[in-house]
C-alpha cells in the first residue's frame, strides 16, 4: 500500500508538455511516500489505468491533475458521468477532500487556487469520475494552467504540494 498517489497526463493537442505531469513528477521526485503516474489522454485507457492503480496500490490519498487552458489552478469539486440522470442533468460525484484547507494552504504560499464545479467534460472528467467510484478515502482533481513563464514546473508542483498539505499535514487532522 502506498499513502499518496499523484497522476498527471501525457501531452496532447498543441501542448508539447503537459503541465500536470511535469508538476507531479517534479514533486514526487522530491517527496518521500509520493508516487506519480502519467496517464494517457484517452477516456477508456486513462479511466481503466486509474481503477487498476487504485486496486493494486490502495492509496490513502489520490490527487489527480490535468492541464486546463486557464490562468489560475482549479480544484474540482465534482466528477461528471457521461450519461444523463433520469431528470436530464449530469450525474455528479463529489470529490473527497478538505476544500477550504486546500485554498488556505495555497493562499499561505502566495498561490492562487479556486474551487470549480466543472471538471471540463473531457478525459479529466472521465478519469475523475472513475477515481470517485473507488474506495480511496481522499480523492480530488486539480487543473493546472499550461506551463510557461508564469506557471513553471516548480510553481505547479508548489500548488500540488499545497493542495496535498490540506489532507496530510498534522494541522489537517
Amino acid at each position: 500500500m502506498i499513502a499518496i498517489l499523484l497522476t498527471g497526463f501525457a501531452p496532447f493537442r498543441h501542448w508539447e508538455v503537459n503541465s500536470s505531469w511535469q508538476a507531479v513528477a517534479h514533486l514526487a521526485a522530491r517527496q518521500r511516500g509520493v508516487t506519480a503516474v502519467c496517464l494517457p489522454v484517452d477516456h477508456v485507457r486513462a479511466a481503466q489505468a486509474v481503477r487498476d492503480m487504485v486496486a493494486g496500490l490502495a492509496p490513502r490519498v489520490l490527487l489527480m491533475t490535468g492541464l486546463a487552458d486557464c490562468p489560475v489552478p482549479r480544484l474540482e469539486l465534482y466528477g461528471r458521468a457521461g450519461p444523463l440522470s433520469p431528470h436530464g442533468g449530469p450525474v455528479l460525484r463529489r470529490g473527497r477532500w478538505r476544500w477550504a484547507a486546500a485554498r488556505t494552504a495555497a493562499a499561505a504560499r502566495g498561490l492562487p487556487l479556486r474551487l470549480s464545479a466543472d471538471a471540463g467534460g473531457y478525459v479529466c472528467d472521465t478519469t475523475y469520475w472513475a477515481a470517485l467510484g473507488t474506495a480511496t478515502p481522499l480523492v480530488a482533481f486539480l487543473h493546472l494552467p499550461p506551463q510557461g513563464p508564469v506557471w513553471t514546473r516548480e510553481r505547479g508542483a508548489r500548488v500540488v504540494s499545497a493542495v496535498l498539505d490540506a489532507v496530510i499535514s498534522p494541522a489537517a487532522e
